[in-house]
């Protein structure tokens, strides 16, 4: 039985192939088109995945699409004439979109039948928000579970409440737009002179500098506590409801003139980062985590169990996961490694395998290495094409640990291709957490990023309540733990300003290269983390394939890339 499952029309568009219960493969299109966050019909994602999958579309069963766009359509449309005039933008910007979320099913079969292929498949759409439960639920360990999804919003929702038993998902309760966890912290990236619907990082790597303290009573106005775990915002702070939203519309306003007179004007991309900004960013995070720890104790009694999955868009808010974690309420938090929109598509297809066709548990993601790899033929010829000197070490591992200790930066190309936002050891870039510059050098020199933008450690499994006041494996690197007072002059550079860490374990299972790394980087240093980066550049989608990796390399300021069992170095800036 095979299953395609994708998301597409709006952001982050990926697909995920689904065998007999089992995934087989899945990645998002932005990594194939090296276009970042795009929206855009994944067709070289989904050919990936049935090349992986040893199938053609003919062999597709069921097709799962992460989106029902009828529903909820009267809501919206309430909304908008609510706010006419105004909300006539809605139209312009995401009126199409729409269309094409409603075309879905027939626009898949058109594409695949100019391919000249017949395609067979029956085409399920799924509701968004049970897609992200899915997403994780049916992947993770557990068999009983409270799900929360929190996104910017789905059909209509923006906050779902579910239980999970076995092959089954029931939903408790949700919060309907404009009421959204995810569009707040959108207004802010936008407020704030980011990206609304992209910047979001970037906003939660600034929260650490401010005082949430300044701005905390305003936000206690702007973000409600209600019964029964509800969280609601006072829209009259607010814009984007009235206009619509449209992530990719820097122009739209998604604050109010109420809330400028109270926070002060909005700063533009390039003006300098005051103090004020990192105060209310500082807020911001603050009330999220509350409004989070406040939907989560709810749920723990409403779904009666002590294991929580997280998903949606939100759930990549990794300081916010870490203080759900530390609450203790749930013993086990489990976080797919893509779940934003572009791992939705793989809960369609776990959906349709579980809920429609009735088929038991059997699969669970350990890691998330479910892209393309390369043979060392395929790695070589590249290697030989840009022309790049390079040696065979009889330890690739070994080899490069000893680099890192000494202050190198080394490229690591292995593997298959990482499912997410986050390069989990097979397409990062590695340093020495021991040595305080590195975090500067990697901002400027190596990522073109902002200075305040921390890094992650990653650590050995068995070796992270040494290291951090958590042990609970994180090995998707969504989960922020306290490093030990004791820890954080030992490793520096992914000591963030608050003294945290954005944490990666590695289970010698998961990744035994990867884990034999960091093992000899402990051996040689005494210290079992790395610095660990994603292999690309600023604006710049992870990289993929051998040629993407040599592209970035030869321009770049990294001593050394380590690709499947070759070593190359950069002689600008390597050793002789």
């Amino acid at each position: 039985m095979n299953i395609l499952g994708f998301s597409s029309f709006i952001d982050n568009s990926g697909a995920a192939l689904v065998q007999d219960g089992k995934l087989v493969a899945a990645a998002e299109e932005e990594k194939f088109v090296r276009r970042r966050y795009t929206g855009e019909f994944p067709i070289n994602a989904m050919l990936y995945c049935l090349e992986a999958g040893g199938i053609a579309i003919e062999d597709v069963d069921h097709v799962g699409f992460f989106f029902r766009p009828w529903v909820g359509m009267h809501k919206r449309l309430a909304q908008i004439v609510r706010a006419l005039p105004d909300s006539l933008h809605y139209y312009g910007t995401r009126g199409g979109a729409w269309f094409n979320l409603v075309k879905a099913a027939a626009h898949t079969r058109n594409v695949f039948r100019r391919m000249g292929r017949r395609p067979r498949f029956n085409f399920h759409y799924v509701n968004h928000h049970l897609a992200h439960a899915a997403s994780a639920f049916f992947v993770s360990p557990f068999d009983d579970a409270a799900i929360l999804v929190l996104d910017g919003s789905g059909e209509i929702a923006c906050t779902s409440f579910f239980k999970g038993e076995g092959n089954r998902i029931r939903k408790l309760d949700q919060v309907d737009f404009p009421h959204s966890m995810g569009y707040l912290y959108a207004s802010m990236s936008h407020y704030l002179g980011f990206r609304p619907g992209k910047d979001e990082g970037k906003v939660m790597g600034l929260t650490s500098y401010g005082d949430p303290g300044v701005y905390g009573k305003e936000f206690e106005k702007i973000v409600v506590l209600g019964e029964a775990g509800r969280v609601t915002l006072d829209l009259s702070y607010f814009d984007y409801p009235r206009n619509g939203v449209n992530p990719h519309d820097a122009g739209l306003d998604w604050v109010s003139g109420k809330f400028v007179r109270a926070f002060g004007p909005p700063r533009r991309p390039h003006d300098a980062i005051e103090k004020r900004h990192e105060d209310i960013s500082a807020a911001l995070q603050a009330a999220l985590e509350k409004a989070a720890l406040h939907i989560s104790r709810h749920l723990r009694k409403a779904a009666g169990s002590k294991r929580l999955c997280i998903a949606g868009g939100v759930g990549l808010n990794s300081v916010m996961n870490g203080a759900i974690l530390r609450d203790g309420l749930f013993d086990e938090i489990f976080i797919q490694p893509a779940s934003g929109d572009n791992g939705a598509g793989l809960g369609a297809a776990f959906e349709i395998w579980h809920e429609t066709l009735g088929q038991p548990r059997g699969f669970v993601m350990t890691d998330a290495y479910t892209g393309p790899s390369y043979t060392d033929a395929e790695m070589e010829e590249a290697l030989r094409k840009f022309g790049r000197a390079y040696t065979r070490p009889a330890d690739i591992a070994r080899e490069c640990a000893t680099f890192i200790a000494d202050g190198k930066i080394v490229a690591w190309f292995q593997g298959r291709l990482e499912f997410g936002p986050r390069a989990l050891g097979n397409r990062s870039i590695l340093v020495d957490p021991r040595r305080a510059e590195m975090k500067d050098i990697l901002n400027l020199k190596v990522k073109h990023r902002e200075p305040f933008r921390p890094f992650a450690p990653a650590i050995l499994e068995e070796r992270c309540g040494e290291y951090f006041d958590s042990a609970h494996p994180s090995p998707f690197m969504l989960l922020v733990y306290n490093v030990r007072p004791e820890k954080r002059g030992v490793i520096p550079a992914v000591t963030h300003v608050d003294g945290t860490g954005r944490v990666q374990t590695v289970g010698r299972g998961q990744n035994p290269v990867y884990h034999r790394l960091i093992e000899e980087f402990g051996r040689i240093t005494g210290v079992p983390v790395v610095l660990n980066t994603s292999f690309n550049d600023k604006g710049e989608p992870i990289v993929c394939t051998p040629g993407d990796a040599l592209s970035f390399f030869v321009k770049s300021q990294i001593d050394y890339l380590a690709m499947g069992p070759f070593l190359a170095k950069n002689p600008a800036t390597a050793d002789a």
